[in-house]
């Protein structure tokens, strides 16, 4: 399927009303994809009721003229292959859905009734007011929720940036039920209108039927007028040259530097700031990161992001920092405005820009992964800044260069026109913002400090990046072989399986090459899992700056840990990839950290376990569930004791019998010739020279049907937790097919009962959850305001009913079964992607390589008989084995049988039986 949307053709009109269009014809496409942009953000909501705009938004969802009941749309379009969606932002709301490609002539009619004739029913307001506040409630411990409250407290007030987004209770029970049903009524009947709103569309549907098809459906909206915005500044000049300290929940030393830019972004022929990050988040030899991780003072750095809206953004660079980087962050912010005065000196080299641009071109003309219905998100928004000749361009036009353009950018970056942000635990602050609770406080720079940013000085280690030596000129596409479309081995003896395919669907020049090492001296023991982490943690670092480059040009690698050993994994173009990839291999073998490096990487990893204890209940579950169901896993809080206790001679001595003995299984997939990848073979043959190991086993927990196993998990959260795994008997088609109908089939009723219906909490869902291959769904809610206790039984309840009445159903599985079929022929979207599947395929043995075909047969003949017996099993509880993890939060805990409560991880490993 092809889904790489073509704007350069796009076809622009307006309708009798003032409503804008923009329609991108895919003729060879099967999906439609729908935007509406509106502006009705946040910023438009009444001062003394902030959140209004995004409750708007969630009763767009809760019936309309056409369709009364809540979620009524979301399953008319689940029934045409799609899913809606929507998001309220600063100065827009969008509106986004995706169908079946033809579908968009039903569901376009049904998506304008829901934007033009909300009912706004007040039994569905009081629920979905809940429902936001328990959105509120689940992020108040969200480190980047209360960061933005502190942004919004240190802005000028008297900008709309300032108001508070969200909304919650305490602010919306201020009105009454039909004060605040008459407020959305106002503020739906003053921006909901056609000059306010702008639509883009993609679809395979002839442009001139689609035409009639909106005028028919959106013709009928008021034609109003477009919204104003006319804010005043975003920051005071009292509110630049300032440092703000802030005290985060999580272990956390960060340093963001803000410059206040106006609308420039929107500069699409130059895109200054696409260059000027660029170059400051470079992390080669020379660049600003390379020189503070050398002085110990900083371990990563980003550039670019930051709040933006149509007249004001925020250009951010954000490093975090060591502690002695804390200690010295105004060295660090010199070294800064250094590296700055390093970009302002060096804007006439026209042939750097020429080389952002000829990065941008490569990126661009092969990327991969795009998201549709995000693009077509963002030309809704985009059709109220340009034109349409510049909208069809805006993904062609690479780079103009123009100095004065540059220079005008940096202009901004100067030390009168900074905020400066240090996020660390032991800060001095004085304040506490809104809503969250964060601590901070504000004060002025010094007068010294800002006068040496305006002459910073000269630091001899800085540099500019010089050509990048992995920039092609060319990128050829080899010739097909026969016989080498689908994997096939080139070498498979004394501890080491390679084995290669080409692409034929794709005819890209890239390709994706995987080196997969099992050793058992890395997993045997979790001190030997915790000296790896370490281990990994600092080859990955020694790698960055000397690999930066490759990465930029389209040479992407990750070296990352599994279950039984570790991965290096490179993807990208073809050309001087093998190359890359014995460098890595290369570093690899050779690397062994210095006693300093070790301690530095023990404390990194220490902190992040840390962290990872104050993640959300939830994810915490679901962690936990991995942990207990795959063998060679641990828990954050086991690991956390044994990286605490490792030792430099332990790490050695891990890393030492690892490399003496192991396994390696690769694969080779894209762009290359037959002969390419048999010389690869070759040099890794030559690398890996201890191949005396095995496989190892990558065993699941087999959980007996009957009765369910519980397990506690311990979180800092308020909010309570439940997840109820269920796991099928068998990894074989038939239950695998039956697992992913029945969660398919129970989804969208278990989200409607526990989330709109009950309004148990913000996180309600379900999902289809495989453990190597091995098949199980999972049903998980996380509440502010009900115990396990209750979510428990809530969950339970609404099973057994809907498996008792799944006759109910029956209507619905000819749909069911048709969307499922289209997502699972819809697997490789691109070729990174199904160099994935086939990876995946090879770890699994499932040589035939069709493990999805074959599962879309097996649902093409299940008869809905076979999903009622198999309903029936599984509500006598005879089927699936059952585990139930819940976390207490603030409410009491949930009583569990002694008998079958997990209450060792370990002991339970040893205990339970394996698949």
């Amino acid at each position: 399927m092809k889904n790489n949307l073509n704007f350069e053709d796009a076809h622009h009109f307006t309708l009798e009303n003032g409503l804008r269009v923009m329609l991108c014809p895919q003729p060879d496409s099967d999906t439609s994809y729908v935007s509406m942009s509106v502006r009705a953000g946040h910023f438009y909501d009444p001062n003394e009721c902030q959140g209004l705009a995004h409750l708007l938004e969630h009763m767009l969802f809760m019936g309309s003229r056409q369709f009364s009941k809540p979620n009524a749309i979301n399953n008319y379009i689940e029934k045409h292959g799609g899913s809606i969606n929507a998001w309220t932002g600063t100065e827009y709301a969008n509106y986004h859905y995706h169908c079946n490609g033809d579908a968009v002539i039903q569901t376009l009619p049904a998506f304008a009734n829901m934007l033009r004739q909300p009912i706004l029913d007040e039994d569905a307001l009081i629920n979905e007011i809940r429902s936001i506040d328990a959105e509120f409630k689940f992020k108040k411990k969200d480190d980047l929720r209360r960061l933005y409250q502190i942004h919004k407290e240190t802005c000028n007030p008297a900008h709309p940036f300032s108001k508070f987004s969200v909304g919650n209770d305490a602010i919306f029970s201020k009105f009454t039920v039909p004060e605040l049903r008459e407020a959305l009524k106002q503020l739906h009947s003053t921006y909901y209108c056609a000059n306010n709103m702008c639509l883009c569309i993609a679809s395979p549907v002839p442009p001139e039927q689609l035409e009639a098809l909106i005028t028919q459906a959106f013709g009928g909206l008021p034609a109003g007028q477009l919204a104003k915005d006319d804010w005043p500044t975003l920051y005071t000049k009292q509110q630049l040259g300032i440092q703000i300290n802030i005290k985060p929940l999580q272990t956390a030393r960060r340093m963001i530097v803000t410059f206040a830019l106006p609308g420039i972004h929107n500069d699409f022929e130059t895109k200054p700031l696409n260059y000027i990050s660029h170059l400051l988040g470079d992390e080669g030899k020379g660049s600003l990161l390379a020189y503070l991780k050398q002085k110990n003072w900083a371990l990563n750095l980003i550039a670019g992001s930051g709040i933006e809206g149509d007249k004001f953004k925020d250009f951010n660079i954000s490093f975090q920092l060591t502690e002695q980087g804390l200690a010295q962050y105004h060295e660090v912010l010199l070294a800064l405005f250094s590296y700055l005065n390093l970009i302002k000196g060096a804007l006439e080299e026209r042939w750097r820009y020429e080389e952002k641009a000829q990065l941008t071109a490569l990126a661009l003309n092969y990327e991969e992964n795009v998201k549709p219905l995000n693009l077509i998100s963002e030309y809704a928004q985009h059709l109220f800044l340009f034109t349409p000749h510049q909208l069809n361009r805006l993904r062609t036009t690479i780079g103009s260069f123009d100095v004065h353009k540059l220079s005008e950018a940096l202009s901004f970056f100067n030390a009168n026109n900074l905020r400066l942000k240090v996020i660390a635990p032991d800060v001095y602050t004085d304040k506490s913002c809104a809503f969250y609770d964060a601590h901070y406080s504000v004060a002025p720079l010094s007068v010294g400090l800002l006068e040496k940013c305006m002459r910073p000085p000269v630091i001899d280690a800085l540099s500019l990046p010089p050509p990048n030596p992995y920039l092609g000129s060319e990128y050829h596409l080899v010739m097909p072989e026969m016989g080498y479309d689908k994997p096939t081995k080139l070498h498979d003896d004394n501890g080491m399986r390679v084995c290669f395919a080409q692409d034929h669907q794709f005819r890209s020049p890239k390709g994706d090459i995987y080196i997969s090492f099992d050793m058992q001296a890395f997993t045997n023991t979790i001190e030997a899992v915790a000296a790896k982490r370490i281990w990994l943690s600092a080859l990955n670092d020694h790698l960055q700056a000397k690999y930066y480059r490759a990465e930029i040009a389209g040479l992407h690698y990750r070296i990352y840990g599994h279950q039984a050993g570790f991965t290096i994994h490179t993807r990208g173009f073809t050309d001087q990839q093998t190359l890359l990839a014995e460098q890595l291999l290369q570093t690899v073998m050779d690397f062994i950290p210095s006693l300093e490096s070790f301690n530095h990487y023990k404390a990194l990893q220490i902190q992040g376990l840390q962290n990872s204890l104050l993640n959300k209940p939830t994810n915490r579950l679901f962690s936990r569930l991995s942990v207990l169901i795959q063998r060679n896993t641990h828990a954050p809080i086991e690991l956390l004791d044994a990286v605490s206790s490792a030792s430099y001679a332990q790490m050695l001595d891990a890393r030492e019998r690892a490399f003496k003995e192991y396994y390696v299984d690769s694969f080779m997939h894209g762009n290359w010739s037959l002969e390419n990848a048999q010389t690869f073979t070759d040099r890794l043959r030559k690398h890996c020279i201890n191949t005396t190991g095995m496989p190892l086993s990558r065993a699941v927990s087999k959980l007996l049907p009957g009765e369910a196993l519980y397990h506690h998990v311990h979180c800092e959260h308020e909010d309570a937790a439940v997840v109820l795994y269920l796991q099928a008997p068998t990894a074989q088609l038939f239950d695998t097919a039956l697992c992913m109908v029945l969660e398919q089939m129970l989804a969208a009723p278990f989200f409607n009962a526990l989330r709109t219906e009950q309004q148990l909490g913000y996180i309600v869902g379900t999902g289809y959850v495989p453990h190597n291959q091995h098949p199980g769904m999972a049903f998980y809610v996380q509440s502010p305001t009900a115990s396990a206790k209750n979510l428990l039984e809530a969950m339970t309840a609404f099973l057994f009913q809907q498996l008792d009445e799944i006759e109910f159903y029956r209507f619905y599985w000819p749909t069911i079964k048709q969307n499922m079929l289209k997502q699972l022929e819809e697997r490789d979207l691109s070729l990174s992607m199904k160099s994935q599947r086939l990876w995946v395929a090879l770890g699994t043995q499932d040589l035939a390589f069709n493990r999805n075909t074959q599962l879309a047969e097996c649902i093409e003949n299940l008869a809905f008989e076979d999903i009622q017996q198999y309903a029936q099993r599984l509500a006598k509880r005879e089927h699936c084995g059952e585990l139930i993890l819940h976390a207490s939060g603030s409410f009491a805990p949930l009583d569990s049988p002694s008998d079958r409560t997990v209450e060792s991880i370990s002991a339970f490993k040893e205990q339970v039986p394996y698949y």
